[in-house]
């Protein structure tokens, strides 16, 4: 009988990355934890919670919707982080799978405002700024 099904999620603690150094893990579930931060679940069993750091790390990495992060690698190692103006001991992600490909914003089109805009400025099929005065065509120049 597996047992580590009744132990519970165990959550990572800083002495447990001290002991057994960095540990490579991939990501199961992503759920919102007690605090209102994200709990990450690991397919070893155990779980984070993330801080604004790890967070940022890995939605630079993989998106901001957490669906895309399961079944990514990260390591989990000991750092410092800024914490109320003082540096503390955390345990710090770093993305190991290749991130997501980011797309290039869509090529806006113009608005209906700049199209009657530009049927404005057109007189025939001359637009208005190629005239050399700011009258149509029946001026002197």
């Amino acid at each position: 009988m597996e047992m580590s099904l009744y132990s519970g999620g165990a959550f990572l603690k800083i002495g447990d990355v001290k002991v057994n150094g960095p540990l490579r893990v991939v990501i199961d579930d992503i759920q919102l934890g007690k605090y209102g931060r994200p709990d990450v679940s690991f397919t070893d069993g155990s779980k984070l919670s993330l801080n604004v750091t790890n967070n940022k790390a890995l939605y630079n990495a993989y998106g901001t919707e957490s669906s895309g992060w399961v079944g990514k690698e990260i390591e989990l190692s000991l750092g410092e982080v800024e914490f109320q103006g003082e540096p503390q001991e955390s345990i710090l992600v770093k993305p190991l799978s290749p991130p997501i490909q980011k797309k290039p914003p869509p090529k806006r089109r113009p608005s209906r405002l700049a199209k009657s805009a530009t049927r404005f400025l057109t007189i025939g099929r001359r637009p208005l700024s190629r005239w050399r005065c700011a009258t149509p065509p029946r001026c002197a120049h």
